[in-house]
């Protein structure tokens, strides 16, 4: 025995030996490339001297080799014979065998432990800490098993090419117990798929797609189901139909959460009523042709105090106007949020690779290992994403590392200068295709369709910003913000946070999207802010919308995204950029309303002394028309808006409150419509805008009309009125002529170019 461990010792000395003779090699054959350009012939005659030693002991190897096995065989036929022996004295002596059964190992706490060890299956795991996934009180629970469901649908309605049809029902069960359905028009689950697809956690088709998705990580909709149940109860029911073909199944079903599937109790065919469509005259509803029903009972609590399901289901229609959703409260009470738009959002393309930027030292090296390219410069281009040939030229050279080079061979000292070359190197950012921005035209019509009620007086153009990368993951920032109306002006402004369309309610002091709005001196763009520091104040409503093929939220709630300082900075970025017009606004606000105040005194103050002093002096009151215009020097223009079921019509009354007349041009324009009645007639019409030459004498005053036939005050986007031929700091309500609508459209433009091409 001794004899055989030692020459397994030296079998395995040789072992390394070869290793070494092997690695060298490697590395010969790695600056072969070299030695035919002139270089490394010292570096290579070096390493073959060194492996020499090494080499003899290989003539040598086979013989070792052979002794060994000999060894070996000599050493399994004792141990055959040592068997033997012992059958033989287990048969005849039976003296022996107590002593050999009743020798004890001592126990000691590990063996104990390990005994107590076991796997833990994932949905067992999230049943005893349910909280990770945001089902940690009655109301936010209810929320979240709201947002799984909803996130489900309209997945699945935009993967089939289906403009989503959403109907979610909340029913009162009794003391903190409610009944939940979620109801689609999607393309339906196959009957054998269902217990998958509601029963079993970390199952889906997103997680590592490298899509852009709502849901990502296979918990949602399953975790929603076996909280209900965990709190309830009561099994979840499953209605679904995939074509008119087949017939509608409802399949009754609960979680086996110690082994991680569902398990279905019963199932049945039935005729599914189509509640979205219309009713015939005798009140019946034509059938479903497909789509998906969840419902299910949860231990939650309802209230439309914020945070709440309502608040979160207008997000969702602000984000996703092509979605229509009807919501009926415990109360029965019903919400619809029709659809804005009848276009589904664009899919985004096939699965992105790891951008260069931003890629991590395991991650590279991991990549290098399992790639199927066998050279370095191939591995470049099919492994990662906007890697072009002069891109792939510039890494290698930088990196000092052959193009023929093969991944699987690379070390963690090229790993890491190869890192480095990235850093240094301009590589393109991804493909707007791989992201699916919502867009800045959609962005102002969802806000304009949910927040008609607080009538704001002010939208900015929302901007989406080109893609950016966080290690190695393409990302893109949108932005836009509301001013005024019935929006309340005492409080914090609101912030509307979005991840891949998917509200954001909870966990809002962790996120990324918060710490940038509250690193930002907002007094600079006109909001209360206190000590320049923290969320501003103001009748006002921000939102931001991050979108990526991988979201790092903070934890499985997806409540929150981490905060990544590159994701950080581009919403910032956004942010004042976006904020530039709101300031002008606040400032045109701010000087129009000091000139209205120093006109109210004017007009009282003035007319009270006239009185006074010809009553005392006995002559008649004098005209104070140039009195007036003496002390104001500007040309008031103001506007007045009524709605209609004929439209909208404007006026728009110019005062020349000035000792001179006021000659100039006014061009109006109402985005989104063409102005098809004027009064008086416009001089000239350019595109959209309409012109009127103006001549008013001092103290006069002329009115304009201008009628929109088919506008209405969800699409009504505001009047734009531009002033040309005369000094634009003595006009009040009208922004200077400077070529284009509005000063700041030029970069808001590029950005929604950059965003949507």
């Amino acid at each position: 025995m001794p004899n055989v461990v030692q020459g397994m010792s030296k079998c395995t000395q040789l072992q390394v030996e070869l290793s070494i003779v092997l690695s060298l090699q490697s590395l010969t054959n790695h600056y072969i490339e070299f030695e035919r350009l002139g270089r490394y012939s010292g570096e290579i005659e070096s390493l073959l001297k060194l492996a020499m030693p090494v080499s003899e002991t290989l003539d040598s190897f086979d013989k070792e080799i052979d002794s060994l096995f000999d060894k070996q065989r000599d050493h399994e036929r004792k141990q055959e014979e040592i068997k033997e022996e012992k059958k033989v004295i287990k048969k005849n002596d039976k003296t022996l065998k107590e002593p050999i059964k009743n020798k004890k190992i001592k126990k000691t706490k590990a063996h104990q432990m390990a005994k107590e060890q076991r796997d833990i299956p994932v949905s067992e795991f999230f049943e005893q800490n349910r909280h990770i996934l945001g089902f940690d009180n009655p109301t936010h629970s209810l929320i979240t098993a709201v947002k799984e469901g909803v996130d489900n649908s309209l997945d699945a309605c935009e993967q089939a090419g289906i403009l989503p049809d959403l109907i979610i029902k909340i029913g009162s069960q009794g003391k903190d117990e409610l009944s939940l359905s979620i109801e689609d028009n999607g393309p339906g689950i196959i009957e054998e798929n269902v217990p998958n697809v509601f029963g079993r956690l970390l199952y889906g088709s997103r997680f590592g797609s490298g899509k852009q998705s709502r849901g990502q990580q296979g918990i949602g909709i399953s975790a929603a189901i076996m909280y209900g149940q965990l709190t309830t109860g009561r099994s979840a029911v499953i209605s679904t139909r995939i074509s008119k073909e087949h017939l509608a199944t409802k399949i009754t079903m609960k979680l086996d959460t110690r082994n991680n599937r569902g398990n279905v109790e019963r199932k049945e065919d039935f005729i599914w009523k189509d509640e979205m469509q219309e009713a015939n005259e005798d009140g019946i509803y034509p059938e479903k042709e497909h789509g998906t029903k969840v419902s299910f009972s949860i231990k939650g609590r309802y209230r439309e105090a914020r945070p709440s399901v309502l608040e979160y289901i207008k997000s969702t229609a602000i984000v996703n106007p092509h979605a229509k959703i009807i919501f009926i409260n415990p109360d029965k009470k019903v919400f619809t949020f029709e659809r804005a738009i009848s276009n589904l959002p664009k899919l985004p393309t096939e699965g992105v690779k790891p951008h260069p930027h931003g890629v991590e030292l395991g991650q590279l090296m991991r990549m290098a290992q399992h790639s199927s390219e066998y050279q370095m410069a191939k591995f470049l281009r099919k492994d990662f994403s906007s890697m072009g040939t002069k891109s792939i030229n510039d890494v290698l050279r930088k990196s000092r590392i052959a193009s023929i080079v093969r991944p699987q061979d690379l070390t963690r000292i090229e790993a890491k200068s190869l890192i480095e070359s990235f850093k240094n190197t301009s590589i393109r950012t991804p493909t707007s295709g791989i992201l699916v921005p919502i867009g800045p035209k959609l962005i102002k019509m969802g806000l304009k369709q949910v927040l008609e009620e607080y009538r704001p007086d002010f939208y900015t153009l929302p901007i989406s910003r080109t893609p950016s990368v966080f290690s190695g993951t393409p990302f893109l920032v949108e932005v836009g913000m509301v001013y005024g109306g019935n929006l309340p002006k005492d409080q914090p402004v609101q912030m509307l946070r979005f991840a891949n369309r998917v509200p954001l309610l909870y966990q809002a002091g962790g996120c990324a999207i918060t710490k940038a709005i509250q690193s930002i001196n907002w007094r600079l763009y006109g909001l209360e802010q206190k000590g320049g520091k923290g969320t501003p104040s103001g009748p006002a409503i921000i939102l931001i919308h991050v979108a990526s093929t991988n979201i790092p939220f903070t934890s499985e709630a997806k409540e929150a995204i981490a905060d990544i300082p590159e994701i950080k900075k581009d919403i910032v970025l956004a942010l004042r950029n976006n904020a530039k017009p709101l300031a002008r606004h606040l400032k045109k606000q701010k000087k129009r309303a000091k000139v209205s105040e120093k006109f109210d005194l004017v007009q009282k103050v003035l007319p009270a002394i006239a009185e006074k002093t010809s009553s005392v002096v006995g002559k008649p009151v004098p005209n104070l028309d140039k009195v007036v215009a003496a002390i104001m020097d500007v040309v008031w223009i103001e506007e007045s808006i009524d709605y209609s079921r004929e439209g909208i019509d404007i006026e728009v009354k110019i005062t020349n409150y000035r000792l001179r007349s006021a000659n100039f041009k006014l061009r109006a324009e109402v985005p989104g419509h063409h102005i098809k009645n004027a009064e008086p007639r416009p001089g000239k019409r350019s595109g959209t805008q309409i012109i009127w030459s103006v001549g008013l004498p001092t103290t006069e005053s002329t009115t304009y009309k201008l009628h929109i036939p088919e506008g209405t005050r969800s699409n009504f986007e505001g009047l734009e009125l531009w002033v040309e031929g005369i000094d634009s700091t003595n006009i009040i309500g009208a922004e200077p002529w400077t070529g284009v609508n509005d000063p700041g459209i030029n970069e808001a433009l590029e950005a929604q170019k950059q965003g949507l091409n």
